[in-house]
């Protein structure tokens, strides 16, 4: 089974897509980033201690979560579910930034009329897959000032060691009024955010921040304070206040918050 899967994920993205779509098609669930039949829900997340001891939501295992065939999780759709609710998407033109973006939010944007999409990776050859891809550094953004209506920036800030200035540049590309969607994991045990500046060991930084590449975890009224001193207006969108009954068919995590900023203006 190891050498079957290291040989499909040298296969590109729409490959790969197709062949999931095959092996897990079914008609428990339809997804609604994909919009494909699955027999259902995978779980998704764990297998960290320090993710479960600080209890990081958007790290920490959920056994219905993610879909098999886009890979789109809790998460994305609760993103989806904002941007439908709150955005406009579908409903009213949109120029969307996507940073480093996964596959089953970029198929769902792409079906909504009237939404203008760009993304963008520092490296941006992973994601031939997906169009209009741009080449960025999220510290110094390749964008124009004022160029965008939404920004979807999904587990990205904890791998930037100067996210005050990621942010800054995100607020920078917005439209006056425009809003950026910032999901990072988030520690919810009150302890605050844990980061060492400078730090270079791969070893060290899965031991302590939950993978190789994180710089650091979040707690999640920090994270929300270093959003407010970039600039933004801040909202902490919860799915279960706003919606019940769809979060709940959506699969949502009633521990999550989506941290959503506004640029002033507009």
């Amino acid at each position: 089974m190891g050498h079957i899967r290291q040989y499909t994920n040298m296969l590109p993205q729409p490959v790969r897509f197709g062949l999931r779509r095959l092996a897990f098609r079914g008609s428990a669930l339809t997804c609604p980033l994909c919009g494909n039949g699955i027999s259902g829900l995978k779980p998704h997340g764990g297998g960290h201690q320090v993710l479960d001891r600080r209890q990081v939501v958007g790290g920490m295992r959920r056994e219905d979560d993610r879909c098999p065939v886009c890979h789109g999780c809790d998460r994305t759709r609760m993103m989806m579910l904002y941007l439908e609710r709150h955005a406009g998407a579908g409903q009213t033109p949109l120029k969307v930034l996507h940073v480093a973006p996964d596959y089953g939010l970029y198929l769902w944007l792409k079906r909504q009329s009237q939404v203008h999409y760009t993304g963008s990776d520092i490296d941006a050859k992973r994601y031939r897959h997906i169009e209009n891809m741009h080449s960025a550094d999220l510290t110094a953004a390749p964008f124009a000032d004022a160029s965008f209506d939404v920004v979807i920036c999904s587990h990205v800030l904890e791998h930037i060691p100067d996210d005050a200035k990621a942010m800054r540049e995100i607020l920078r590309i917005l439209k006056p009024g425009g809003q950026a969607l910032l999901l990072v994991p988030l520690a919810t045990d009150g302890e605050g955010t844990e980061e060492e500046p400078g730090i270079d060991d791969p070893a060290e930084q899965e031991r302590r921040f939950g993978q190789w590449d994180h710089v650091r975890i979040y707690g999640r009224d920090d994270f929300l304070a270093r959003m407010r001193a970039a600039g933004f207006g801040v909202t902490a969108y919860d799915p279960f206040a706003d919606a019940p009954d769809r979060a709940e068919a959506l699969h949502l995590n009633p521990l999550e918050i989506l941290p959503v900023g506004r640029r002033p203006g507009g």
